[in-house]
């Protein structure tokens, strides 16, 4: 399971809520959920060490993780009979680039 060990860190998400997940630990949990056609994003900085995740270009909860450091592989799970479409290099929401910079 994604974030069930030291080396991942993830968010689980179903139609009502989210979570995240990292060394087996839960936390975050968020209200709302992902709808048919809804755009995950997932916004890795790793120059200040942050993991974020986004859903139609809005925060889903507050950024995931923090204290990132070191090389990162995407990894996707899913359950039987859900289908995706990765989208690699969509720009971040310009919201959330502002917010970012704002903490600059």
């Amino acid at each position: 399971m994604l974030g069930s060990d030291a080396l991942g860190w993830a968010m689980y998400i179903d139609g009502s809520r989210s979570w995240f997940v990292h060394g087996g630990a839960h936390g975050g949990r968020t209200a709302g959920g992902i709808a048919r056609g809804a755009c995950v994003g997932v916004l890795l900085d790793l120059a200040r060490g942050t993991l974020r995740f986004t859903v139609d270009d809005r925060p889903q909860g507050d950024i995931a993780f923090t204290g990132l450091r070191g090389a990162f592989y995407p990894a996707v799970s899913l359950n039987r009979g859900v289908a995706i479409t990765l989208q690699p290099g969509l720009p971040p929401p310009p919201d959330l680039l502002m917010a970012q910079l704002a903490i600059e």
